[in-house]
Order: C-alpha cells, then structure tokens, then sequence
C-alpha cells in the first residue's frame, strides 16, 4: 500500500486515491472541538516533529517557545523508556478507506500500544482518534487494542493516561466513520 501525505492540503492518497484522515471524519461528524487556530497548529506541529526527533535520537534545534513541550518529551523518554516500533507513521484502511498518522507505536510495561501527545487532555477523542489508527493497523499486520494520551505541560512535565484498551472504542469509530460516509454520499 502506497500511501502518501500532502501536509499543505492535509490530504492522503491511498495508491493514488484520496481518502479522508481520521481527524477530518471526526471533525465532520463530531463538530468544531477538533480545530485549533493556526498558532496552535503550527506549536502542535513543531512539538510533534521534535517527538519524532527524539524518538529517533536526532540531534535537532528548536524554537524556545516549545522547550517546555520538548523538555516533557524527553523526560518521558528518560522515565517511561518505550520499545519504539514505529514513529510518525502514515497507516490506511482499504477496507474502511481513511487515514491518518499515529505519533507513535511503542510496547510500554510489554503492552504495544499507540502513544499520542497531546497539549490538554480529552481521552475520548483521543481514544476514538487512536481507535482509527488501530483499525487501519491492523490492516498493516499489527494487533493493536491499546494506548497512551500523553498530555505535554506548560511546566515541562507530562502525565500518562492509564493504558487504555481501544475495542470500545474502534466500533464507535466505525460508526462514526459510517455517518462520515453518509454525509459524504449526501452532499
């Protein structure tokens, strides 16, 4: 499977066909709560892309502006100490036809499982947001029911949601995607 992203238009083609991401179902079903200013965007990006660094182990520079996110980062690196398998990493349904990019896909305490950082903490979307990921992994041969919402403070500190098992949530996922497909169908 080919999948590629176009970050200015935030689009996904699937082996050259466009499918709608994960967050743009969820917005559209589940309304406005999913959209941040363009400041907020652009922080959440740059936070994002020095996670992947650090996950990777790259040397990077930064805007101070983020440090205190950058400093949360890599203190839960250096605590939690997550067996990385994938980071930044683009997955799709054929089946289902969405995508979208998970933060990361880590085994923490022998559990594999999604990890997505986030600025504040809202664990049913997130957890509907990671169910769609999980679904789309599983068509990528990983087994995943599991995740972490890693909320990166102001302070430099984070805090970890409990280990949270995304069954439940994968079939409210599907529901949603369903409607998604509906109003789509519908103009």
């Amino acid at each position: 499977m080919n999948i590629e992203f176009d970050p200015t238009l935030h689009r996904y083609t699937v082996d050259g066909e466009t499918y709608p991401s994960v967050t743009q179902i969820l917005k559209a079903v589940l309304g406005i709560k999913w959209q941040a200013d363009e400041w907020a965007m652009g922080r959440g990006s740059a936070v994002h892309a020095c996670a992947a660094m650090i996950a990777r182990g790259q040397e990077f520079e930064f805007d101070p502006i983020i440090a205190p996110q950058v400093d949360a980062i890599r203190r839960f690196f250096h605590e939690v100490r997550p067996q990385l398998y994938k980071v930044e990493y683009a997955v799709a349904s054929r089946v289902y036809r969405f995508a979208g990019t998970l933060d990361m896909l880590a085994s923490i305490d022998g559990h594999m499982a999604i990890v997505d950082w986030k600025s504040s903490s809202d664990i049913d979307r997130t957890s509907l947001q990671c169910a769609g990921y999980a679904i789309a992994l599983g068509a990528n041969d990983y087994d995943v029911t599991f995740m972490y919402e890693v909320v990166l403070k102001e302070d430099g500190t984070y805090s970890m949601s409990k280990r949270i098992n995304l069954r439940p949530y994968m079939r409210e996922f599907l529901a949603v995607r369903t409607v998604y497909g509906i109003k789509e169908r519908m103009g």
